[in-house]
């Protein structure tokens, strides 16, 4: 089951249990969207769960993992055994190490765009479109996303 439903779940359990209608996040969360979140008819965005969780009293991720252990059929003590280990994955990784180089006065770093496609790779494009090739052929052919091979194939036109 999507981790949607069992969120739903939660969101509603809470909000009942804190005697809150859905009108009470009235000005910060539309009741409407309220109820669809709570019939999993909408996915929920982080910062609108941050938003419910506020008015809720209780943190997000209490929110995610109580859902995502359900969904799991675990319990959330287990649950978080278990997101130790995926914490210690991002660590190796170097993530943790790295978070703070991503952001500048509080604020998250702007990052200049993926790398330049190689030298190789735009030539071999055009020898296809100089031999009459569809740019599907070309994609299909270099084993390149057709993406890539459209931007280079405007990119030389223009």
């Amino acid at each position: 089951m999507p981790l949607r439903d069992p969120l739903a779940a939660v969101i509603r359990l809470v909000r009942l249990a804190r005697g809150l209608a859905k009108e009470d996040f009235h000005g910060k969360v539309d009741a409407k969207h309220v109820y669809n979140l709570e019939h999993a008819k909408a996915s929920v965005t982080l910062d609108t769960l941050e938003i419910l969780a506020e008015h809720l009293d209780v943190e997000p991720l209490a929110l995610l993992v109580v859902a995502a252990s359900f969904e799991k059929q675990q319990a959330p003590e287990d649950f978080l055994k278990y997101l130790n280990k995926e914490i210690k994955k991002l660590k190796d990784l170097g993530v943790l190490e790295g978070l703070p180089t991503q952001f500048v006065d509080g604020a998250l770093k702007p990052r200049l765009p993926g790398q330049r496609t190689p030298p190789e790779k735009v030539d071999a494009v055009l020898r296809c479109r100089a031999h009459g090739l569809t740019q599907k052929q070309a994609s299909d052919i270099l084993g390149m996303p057709t993406s890539t091979v459209g931007r280079i194939w405007k990119r030389v036109e223009e």
